[in-house]
């Protein structure tokens, strides 16, 4: 009895990770950067992409953090490489600015195409509008407004 009591007290007490996204979704929305930091850190530790883009913008951005394109474009690799497609516009997008590492047009292109495979239709016209920007074939979509994460309002 006293070992199924305790069982239930430890994992109400552990956050799921769709709560801690939620929360640090929550945090960001309200500019509380330090408490969305902690969290979006958690989750990327646990193997979260969007906590790993979601890192990657508060660094990008510099919000409550000094800037550091090279951490913000570190991040969005994780997660682009996880198959997550705002970090793989995101990180495309690093690559073409050189925000963070060298310029590599070639390998911007590679990853704005892998967003349009994978990303929603905002994520995909983003991709395709900074793909026509490289001077790449495959665009010529509406333009879109890249978001961190799905659902999210500029």
């Amino acid at each position: 009895m006293f070992l199924s009591a305790t069982w239930l007290i430890a994992t109400a007490a552990v956050a799921t990770p769709t709560s801690r996204l939620t929360a640090g979704l929550a945090a960001y929305a309200a500019h509380d950067f330090a408490g969305a930091r902690r969290i979006f850190t958690a989750l990327a530790d646990d193997g979260s992409a969007i906590g790993e883009t979601m890192l990657g913008t508060i660094y990008a951005r510099g919000q409550g953090v000094r800037r550091d394109p090279a951490a913000a474009a570190a991040y969005y690799f994780r997660a682009a490489n996880r198959g997550y497609a705002p970090a793989q516009l995101a990180f495309g997008r690093a690559l073409a600015r050189g925000e963070g590492l060298s310029i590599d047009r070639d390998e911007a292109a590679m990853w704005l195409h892998r967003a349009t495979e994978r990303g929603d239709a905002l994520v995909v016209a983003a991709a395709r509008r900074d793909l026509a920007g490289l001077g790449d074939s495959d665009s010529g979509y509406d333009r879109g407004s890249w978001r961190p994460w799905p659902g999210a309002q500029d």
